[in-house]
């Protein structure tokens, strides 16, 4: 049988994660490895963790300061020993069938690099509210870089992840949007149009509520990162234009970030850097950020 790894981040979501330990007891599919790394959680995380470690398929590890999302799934990634891996986050669980869907799909497509699936949406208490399809078909020959929307349960070979630089552990958010494009260049999408993931409605998610701006902000870098990796290959690309305006709307939050701090140098920076990439389409927004930049100094 295919050990299946799954690698957690965690950041006190120590009250949920007895949800998502419990999700794993609960498989169709057993064998199976838990890497969990708490990046320097002020919780209970550690304690509640510590009372499931007899079980020798619960693998546990601790960052000595707070190092964000993408330097814990690295470590979780690097202490991982399966043929096949799973993301899950620390506020979520799976359904029964999930792990036996998923090594039986990638038994099935072996030129996939990445197969995800659909999910539900849950409350806090995991109760599921509805199948939630935010996953959009790609177009033949489209790759993510166009339509970065990806469904849960996000898993991957660990031969297709040896074949990009892996997680970056500078990646405080949207770690999942950077990892997907690296995983989209080095071989074939599967989609299962069934929901194995169950995502919790979390007031303090990593993506979630005013999480979400900064989580937009680092899939923009992603995909910056990825159009500069795909230059010079056959993998598609944006444009020159859909490059430049992701860079001005990258550029033009963080000036608008930097405004709300009273961050002056910072502002000063990334305004300076919006004026190479106006051209028709982001001419208009930059008048308008003129104009909030206006009302906020005088």
């Amino acid at each position: 049988m295919i050990l299946f790894s799954v690698i957690v981040a965690n950041f006190n979501n120590g009250k949920f994660l007895p949800d998502l330990i419990n999700s794993l007891y609960q498989q169709t599919y057993s064998n199976w490895e838990v890497i969990i790394v708490d990046d320097c959680s002020t919780d209970d995380s550690v304690k509640i963790i510590q009372s499931y470690v007899e079980d020798e398929r619960i693998k546990f590890y601790r960052h000595e300061r707070n190092l964000g999302a993408g330097a814990a799934f690295k470590t979780a990634m690097d202490n991982s020993v399966g043929k096949v891996i799973g993301m899950l986050g620390a506020d979520d669980a799976l359904t029964k069938q999930a792990l036996e869907i998923m090594v039986k799909a990638h038994e099935k497509y072996p030129d996939a690099s990445m197969i995800n699936s659909d999910c539900f949406w849950c409350d806090e208490n995991l109760n599921i509210l509805h199948k939630f399809e935010h996953y959009k078909p790609l177009q033949p020959n489209q790759s993510l870089i166009r339509n970065l929307t990806i469904g849960s349960f996000a898993t991957f070979k660990r031969s297709a992840y040896s074949k990009t630089n892996g997680f970056d552990p500078d990646f405080k958010r949207a770690v999942d949007h950077d990892i997907y494009l690296k995983l989209d260049e080095v071989g074939t999408l599967e989609y299962i149009h069934e929901p194995l993931y169950l995502y919790r409605k979390n007031a303090i998610g990593i993506s979630q509520n005013e999480n979400g701006v900064k989580a937009a902000q680092f899939s923009k870098i992603a995909k910056i990162n990825a159009y500069k990796r795909r230059i010079g290959t056959k993998k598609d690309n944006l444009t020159k234009r859909e490059i430049r305006n992701t860079q001005f709307h990258y550029h033009q939050m963080e000036f608008h970030k930097a405004l709300s701090e009273k961050n002056f140098k910072d502002y000063a920076i990334h305004f300076i850097r919006c004026f190479p990439l106006i051209n028709r389409q982001t001419f208009k927004p930059f008048l308008g950020s003129i104009k909030f930049s206006l009302s906020k100094l005088f």
